[in-house]
């Protein structure tokens, strides 16, 4: 074992339980004779040449894996519970229009990421404010994309609003060429049991297969799985807030990073670094040894709300998560669910004197 003293810890672990996957309850899912395999567990040496593949789940996950099986499975079958909203997509249109100006790639690769940023916030507002709009753009995107009579209500247009989850992208649209050339299919049903030859439907249908692929998700972990204390009393995050989606409530000279559900992950990053890089030089120049988020006495009543709404976002993955995790408050600075747009300009400018700062 080893131990490590520092004057300020930074957590970059992420969210995700590296250890292990999410799968449900199946108490037949013995009863299965073929392989059975977690994408987060997947074997290096998996021979699947012309095998009947049925791949669980309908996210992100799936829509990777089924275009890479497709080409030499025998069959892919997709099996989702509900449907999954997906969006094809292509060369943005600035690309063919930069190509031929022969920019500085410093240049090109900033108007470019500035164009990524403001088509992903256009398409978030969007499904907030006009949702039914945005839904039926993602499901005319794919339109063309599908067999011609393909059942698009049923397979693909999901219960929720856009962006209430994360919306799968497919680059060039690769898992529905998958569909048209009849190497793949989709099947919306629930699973009634396993059997030793694959999977009994609810609505009576049978799925035969060689290999199951449990696509169904990531359980979280936070902070690594990390146990903490301060002075000698154990920190339950269940009953903490955080500061800014950067600090946690009572917990000093600790920093986290998490990133954005609907924006890149990085994003969230560069503006949680530069936020943490502003507060040490500040506690440097002040002489502090010590920071620690506090609930100011204006704050006091304020309302402690779970970690994510479930109506802002309601992944599996989130909701399963939601006892586990610390919450936010109804107000700034204890909220922590901030659009890229907004925070960009709400974290950059957040005065290090909050009241809710206190430092020793």
């Amino acid at each position: 074992m080893q131990t490590f003293t520092t004057g300020f810890l930074w957590v970059c672990a992420g969210y995700y339980d590296h250890g292990q996957g999410y799968t449900p309850e199946w108490p037949t899912l013995k009863d299965f004779k073929g392989q059975v395999i977690h994408p987060q567990h997947w074997p290096q040496d998996l021979d699947y040449a012309g095998k009947r593949i049925v791949v669980i789940g309908s996210g992100a996950t799936a829509a990777t894996l089924i275009p890479s099986l497709a080409p030499d499975a025998g069959h892919v079958t997709m099996l989702q519970r509900s449907p999954t909203f997906f969006l094809p997509a292509s060369e943005h249109p600035l690309v063919p229009l930069l190509k031929p100006l022969n920019l500085p790639e410093d240049w090109y690769h900033e108007i470019m990421r500035r164009a990524f940023i403001a088509r992903t916030d256009e398409i978030v507002q969007t499904s907030r404010q006009h949702p039914e709009a945005m839904r039926a753009f993602l499901l005319g995107e794919i339109r063309s994309h599908l067999p011609e009579g393909f059942d698009i209500d049923r397979h693909f247009n999901p219960g929720y609003r856009p962006w209430q989850q994360r919306i799968a992208v497919v680059p060039n649209g690769d898992f529905f060429q998958a569909m048209r050339e009849g190497k793949a299919s989709v099947v919306t049903d629930t699973i009634e049991n396993f059997d030793a030859s694959g999977i009994q439907l609810t609505g009576g249908g049978h799925l035969d297969a060689d290999i199951i692929v449990t696509a169904t998700g990531f359980n979280l972990k936070l902070f690594g799985g990390i146990a903490f204390s301060v002075d000698g009393a154990p920190v339950d995050f269940r009953e903490r807030i955080s500061y800014r989606g950067v600090m946690i409530e009572g917990v000093p000279n600790m920093a986290y990073t998490q990133g954005y559900f609907r924006s890149s992950w990085t994003l969230r990053c560069d503006l949680v670094c530069d936020w943490v890089c502003r507060l040490l030089a500040h506690m440097h120049e002040q002489g502090h040894a010590e920071v620690r988020p506090t609930v100011a006495a204006a704050d006091a009543g304020m309302q402690r709300l779970s970690w994510i709404e479930a109506d802002n976002f309601n992944a599996g993955y989130v909701l399963r998560a939601q006892d586990a995790m610390f919450g936010q408050g109804d107000r700034q600075p204890w909220r922590h669910d901030l659009e890229y747009a907004e925070e960009r300009v709400v974290l950059s400018s957040a005065s290090l004197q909050d009241d809710a700062l206190a430092y020793r």
